[in-house]
């Protein structure tokens, strides 16, 4: 996989910011802006689609405030080129909003926030895979906003916080919790761009295979591959997953296109529609579906019998969707 070219950035983005700008920013932020500086703390970055889908109701919407809080350096911004090709604003947590996330969560600002991290995923080779895991999850995320806050997709854990709990067994791109009637479903997320041989893919299983083994619990591994080609191939590879159970799935073929220069939008909204195929089955569900075969009884999200922290590092990651109004 290639990575992103020089990136185009924002006039006067230094990294240092006075008292003042962080006061006035701290009045003229939104409990949606504050829950935004959050995600974009636990999941590094995010396009501006993604997070219109997240929490606007329109992309206009969603572009006229986040180009205020990338003025009041809430957060940086930048677009990567593509050959001659500009994708679209890739957004980072920025030295303002981070001082005031620090402060609200009474926490240091470098347990937070490094500039330099930002930085260097925008010019990684990693970008396209960080933000298409994150896609996956936007999905999800934008499928259950509609619904009751106890039900659809209630836990969303970055690469880096689920590595932080399982890099003994595994090193899952994500980790998510999804609610349906009753039921609840502990998912870990494998995000396939395509660039490694499918070998070093059916080489994670046996991981998750271990893990089932120590925590007595097998919850799924969902692989999310760019082709449906490709997903017949690693299904082909995958023979006794020891115990793991392992759920494919590839952009189903009335997918749209991505846009010319933003290949991360390619599985677009595809992740929440009933296209996931466990091993074994012939017939694709959707995360209802699947929480209703795999899951297992559960007290609604946040009661007191309800334990979602799972000894997670601090800081607490933040609800999937956004407050509601």
């Amino acid at each position: 996989m290639s990575g992103p070219g020089v990136p185009r950035r924002r006039p006067g983005s230094g990294g240092r910011v006075s008292d003042e700008q962080v006061w006035y920013l701290a009045s003229r932020l939104t409990a949606r802006d504050r829950w935004l500086l959050a995600m974009l703390a636990e999941h590094q970055i995010l396009t501006t689609r993604q997070i219109a889908l997240l929490c606007f109701s329109g992309d206009r919407t969603a572009r006229a405030r986040l180009a205020l809080l990338a003025q009041l350096r809430a957060v940086d911004r930048v677009r990567p080129l593509r050959g001659d090709l500009a994708t679209p604003f890739h957004y980072t947590l920025g030295p303002a909003g981070a001082r005031v996330l620090a402060a609200q969560s009474a926490l240091p600002v470098g347990q937070i926030y490094r500039r330099d991290r930002a930085l260097s995923l925008i010019y990684s080779r990693l970008l396209d895979h960080t933000v298409g895991a994150n896609g996956l999850f936007v999905a999800l995320a934008h499928a259950s906003r509609p619904r009751p806050a106890t039900d659809g997709l209630v836990i969303w854990w970055s690469e880096q916080r689920a590595v932080a709990m399982w890099r003994q067994w595994v090193r899952p791109d994500g980790f998510g919790t999804w609610y349906h009637q009753g039921r609840r479903l502990d998912f870990f997320c494998e995000y396939d761009t395509g660039t490694e041989p499918l070998t070093r893919v059916a080489a994670k299983i046996p991981g998750y295979a271990r893990l089932a083994v120590s925590s007595g619990m097998a919850s799924p591994v969902l692989i999310w591959l760019p082709t449906q080609t490709r997903e017949t191939n690693l299904r082909r590879q995958l023979g006794v997953t020891g115990g793991a159970v392992v759920i494919t799935a590839s952009p189903p073929p009335d997918t749209a296109p991505p846009e010319p220069g933003n290949p991360q939008d390619a599985a677009d909204l595809a992740a929440a529609r009933p296209v996931w195929l466990p091993l074994g089955s012939t017939a694709r569900a959707d995360l209802d579906g699947l929480t209703i075969r795999f899951g297992s009884p559960a007290a609604p999200p946040g009661s007191p019998d309800e334990d979602d922290e799972q000894g997670a590092p601090p800081p607490r990651p933040p609800q999937p969707r956004r407050p509601r109004p």
